[in-house]
């Protein structure tokens, strides 16, 4: 498994970097081992390290393969919270996978992605719509209610995030100790 050092870590010049407190952190951080793997940095608790930055530092360990397959997992993830996923979206999960053993070719998995992206694309026109509907139904509502709305919405999507990301960081160790 590939590792890195604070020093090299720190040559990839990551934008939350230019923090001084996330800087001071990294430092502290960095300091209690010579060689980092992904699974160390993965390992790492939240409350030190949130999710997003522990996915994009252990992406420059992780090679390209898994991390397609990780892709695999994180769209399968996703589908699972569509009621009815749409066939394209599923079918380009295993053109994917066929493609990484090799059994398709770049051509006919780019026509699977483009598949897919028109079932995203119907699916987000369909909720745009939902969303105006919804917008005008609530636009009777005060501005102290809107406010309120708003608030609670934040707040929730934040939560929903981190709780998304922390999957994606359970779905790559699993990944990642399988491997090994």
């Amino acid at each position: 498994m590939k590792t890195i050092t604070l020093k090299a870590f720190k040559k990839l010049n990551p934008c939350w970097l230019k923090s001084d407190e996330k800087s001071s952190k990294l430092e502290e951080i960095g300091s209690r081992k010579e060689r980092w793997s992904a699974i160390d940095i993965l390992e790492l608790p939240k409350e030190e390290v949130s999710a997003e930055d522990r996915l994009w530092s252990a992406r420059w360990l992780i090679d390209d393969k898994i991390m397609h397959e990780f892709a695999c997992r994180c769209a399968e993830e996703a589908l699972k919270l569509v009621e009815s996923p749409d066939p394209r979206s599923v079918a380009a999960i295993a053109a994917k996978r066929a493609w990484l053993r090799g059994e398709i070719n770049d051509e006919q998995l780019a026509a699977a992605r483009a598949a897919a992206r028109d079932a995203a694309q119907a699916a987000a026109r369909a909720a745009a719509r939902d969303a105006a509907q919804a917008a005008a139904r609530d636009a009777a509502w005060d501005a102290a209610q809107a406010a309120a709305r708003a608030a609670a919405w934040d707040a929730a999507w934040d939560a929903a995030w981190d709780a998304a990301r922390e999957n994606q960081i359970r779905l790559l160790l699993e990944l990642l100790k399988n491997i090994d």
